[in-house]
């Protein structure tokens, strides 16, 4: 088997829709933790939502690559669905969030404001999350707690050339120097839980989040396109199997760091090649845009105490309609037109 060539994945998909479910998931969670709601009827949780976003990408990212004609044309097009739409949601919300702040115009956009727009930008949400005077009542005073994902994500895009030339170079099998790196990333998540267990020092929990951690569902993505014609044959048996490590992983916690990355892995890949189910939404995939508006809206309505007015079920609903809103804004407005512009030159480079 020819390793990192070409596929023809299957068209239509569910992957627009599995993302937007996803997103949708991670919504209801940050919509019940800002809005301090004590709740069991989110029985998954929130991070598990988010590492299905990294084997889809591990999976669709994994393609580009393969597909490209070249190491400059994979990052471009990663370059141009990724930074429009970041750029835009970060400036947007820097400037306008000036409106509910507690501060002056001068107080407001000062060094502060200045800091938290450089930072995020660079993709380095940790190192200022908060906007000067914003949200300071709310119950979490971060204004966009989805970004940190955003850099992972970018790393992992580097990640995957920098691992295949270092697999070229060993010469070992491929899918024996890829779940080497699944093993390993394995053993670092389930080091930290260990420490978090013992210590309870929420810094092992940042660590967990960070690329070493989150890379075994990424590179599950990534090995699963190489045995595209195995998920594809054995799709319902792969899901029936990742549901039931994903209720072992619930029931023994402990165990949850080595067992999650395959069961997440064998529900949402296979998931995407079940029926047609997701046809609908067609090539429009508000995915991206809906996860990057979701949390700074969520905390306006906070601010506002929406569900104290309207109820928590009339609030969800009107918080939801807003952010699809906002994110077919953002899609169609800022997003699309840069994925059109690549599509028209690459149509154009074929012709010359």
């Amino acid at each position: 088997m020819e390793f990192a060539a070409p596929k023809n994945i299957q068209q239509p998909n569910n992957f627009n829709a599995l993302r937007l479910i996803l997103a949708l998931y991670v919504f209801l969670c940050h919509f019940v933790d800002l809005s301090a709601i004590d709740t069991t009827l989110l029985f998954l949780d929130g991070p598990d939502a988010v590492r299905g976003f990294f084997v889809i990408s591990g999976f669709l990212i994994y393609s580009s690559y393969c597909r490209s004609s070249s190491l400059k044309s994979y990052f471009i097009k990663r370059g141009r669905r990724i930074f429009p739409s970041y750029f835009f949601i970060v400036i947007f919300f820097s400037v306008a969030l000036f409106f509910v702040s507690s501060l002056t115009l001068s107080e407001y956009f000062g060094k502060d404001w200045l800091r938290y727009l450089l930072s995020n930008l660079a993709f380095s949400n940790f190192m200022q999350p908060t906007l000067p005077g914003v949200f300071e009542g709310n119950h979490i005073d971060v204004v966009n707690g989805s970004l940190w994902t955003i850099k992972i994500e970018l790393m992992c895009y580097i990640a995957l050339p920098l691992l295949l030339f270092l697999c070229r170079k060993s010469r070992l099998n491929p899918f024996l120097f890829f779940g080497g790196v699944i093993v390993l990333s394995i053993v670092y998540s389930f080091a930290c839980d260990m420490l978090l267990r013992s210590t309870g020092d929420i810094r092992y929990a940042v660590y967990a989040r960070q690329i070493a951690g989150q890379l075994a569902y990424f590179v599950m993505g990534m090995m699963l396109y190489e045995l595209l014609h195995l998920v594809i044959m054995h799709r319902y048996k792969l899901l029936v199997a990742g549901v039931a490590l994903l209720a072992l992983a619930y029931m023994v916690p402990a165990a949850g760091s080595a067992i999650k990355p395959f069961a997440i892995s064998f529900i949402v890949l296979p998931a995407a090649f079940i029926g047609r189910w997701g046809f609908w939404l067609g090539s429009t995939d508000i995915s991206y845009d809906f996860y990057l508006l979701h949390f700074p809206v969520l905390q306006l309505f906070v601010h506002f105490k929406v569900a104290e007015s309207t109820g928590l079920v009339p609030a969800l609903f009107i918080a939801l309609a807003t952010v699809t809103v906002l994110s077919l804004a953002s899609w169609h407005l800022v997003g699309k037109r840069f994925l059109v512009r690549r599509r028209q030159a690459e149509v154009g480079n074929a012709v010359r």
